[in-house]
Order: C-alpha cells, then structure tokens, then sequence
C-alpha cells in the first residue's frame, strides 16, 4: 500500500490511474478511468439533475449545498462500469464473486441469473469551506465518480493553517477508513483530489466507511455522482419438456 501510495501522491499531471486498492486482507476498492463518452453522457443526466431539482439531500450525510437525484433508465452507467470491472484484472472481481455465490448458496437454486441495479444515485455539488463526513452507504457495492475537481491538494496542503508534520495533508481529499481486525485503530487512506482525477471512478463495497475533507483553494463547485448497487435475481425460464424436430405447419 505505501508504494501505491508515494506513486500516486506524486504522480505527474499527465499520468492516468488505474489501481486495485487493498485496504485490509477482505476488502478492496478499484480505481479506473470511464471512457470520454460515458463522462460525456453523465454530463447530460448532471444537466436532467439540474433541472428536476429532485432533492436527495434527506437521505445523505453531506454537508454540501446541492445533491440532487439522477436517472439513468436504460443503466448504461452500470453497465459500463461491470463491463470494465468484468474485463480488468479488478481484484475487487473476486468479492464480487463471493456475493453471487452468497446469494446463489441461500436461495438454494441455480436457476436465475443475478443482475446489478442501481438502487440510488446522485450528483453532489460541493462548494469551499463544505464536507462529507465520515459514513457508509446502503447496498451492496458502492461507487463515486469524479466530474470536476476544480482544485489541486498540493495547494491545499500549502495553505498557512494547512502546515503540519503530515506526509500526506487530507485537505479536499476523498479517504476511506478502515481496521486491520487486530487492532482498534481506526486506519486511512486517503485518495488526493486533483483535476488528475476527473473522470475516474472508484468502484468499492457499501460498508467500508469514507469522508471528504473540505478545500478552500477554489471558488468553484466539486461536482461528483454517487450511487448504490443491489442484485436482483432473475428467473432463467425452465421448460418441462423438449421437442426435437419441431414441425412447422
């Protein structure tokens, strides 16, 4: 993990990410770069968001301005987000995996196939000064997207206030928390927040708990989307009997 960590702390402006997260021994979370026509076809839900104004602030942690619903009736979004994560060598497959095989051991019957849904989604826009604090989120896996981060956390970390024994200073970065289930120490790891990281995604599972630290370096909105995936099990239809040779008249 440090060595993931100083890469990417330091990486050039021009370097794209595309990492397996390895929080503990069980859990991990993906990193990967969306396709330029899917960032532009969230783009146009962000604009719909906009201007349906459907407020899902009630049900959120944030202490942000604005989080409103998005749609995506046709889940193109999901779709391509596990069409990545089904072709990557995502390390986070293999929970995936333990899922499915959960599901499919307590149902107790192999005839259905599982399908992600996304039970919740939304678009946060987040000014200066404003944060999310730390909590985890309702499903089974989870994922943030970033549109637009319109600062840099080397300039946060420079701030006069900002000035501490730190390596990594968290100002305006996204962190996820963790325990090693040894201890009880309470563990970070902190993703920096620049406009590096514009349409990236970080795919992970619902419980592991995150927070967003506030930026101060920019007057423009943080735009991010957040959603909530569930499997829904659908029936493979089984028939009673099979023709051979079926005549057609």
């Amino acid at each position: 993990m440090t060595d993931y960590l100083d890469r990417l702390w330091y990486m050039l402006p021009d370097e794209e990410i595309e990492e397996n997260i390895e929080l503990d021994p069980v859990t991990v979370a993906n990193l990967f770069k969306l396709p330029k026509d899917m960032i532009d076809y969230l783009w146009e839900c962000i604009d719909v968001a906009k201007k349906n104004k459907i407020n899902a602030k009630k049900d959120l942690a944030g202490h942000i301005s604005h989080s409103y619903v998005i749609d995506d009736p046709q889940n193109l979004i999901i779709r391509n987000i596990f069409n990545y994560l089904n072709n990557s060598g995502s390390y986070i497959k293999n929970e995936i995996r333990r899922v499915y095989d959960k599901i499919e051991n307590g149902r107790g019957s192999t005839n259905f196939d599982l399908e992600p849904y996304v039970k919740k989604m939304w678009v946060n826009f987040q000014k200066k000064g404003e944060f999310q604090p730390i909590h985890n989120h309702n499903g089974i896996f989870s994922f943030v997207i970033w549109m637009d981060i319109p600062y840099h956390w080397k300039d946060e970390a420079n701030l006069p206030f900002s000035k501490t024994n730190n390596k990594f200073p968290p100002g305006g970065n996204f962190s996820f928390l963790f325990t090693d289930g040894i201890s009880k120490t309470i563990k970070s790891h902190d993703i920096p927040m620049s406009p590096n990281l514009n349409g990236y995604c970080c795919f992970f599972p619902s419980h592991l708990s995150h927070q967003v630290y506030p930026f101060y370096t920019s007057d423009k909105d943080r735009i991010s989307i957040s959603g909530n995936i569930n499997f829904k099990m659908v029936d493979v239809p089984q028939f009673p009997f099979f023709i051979s040779n079926p005549q057609v008249h």
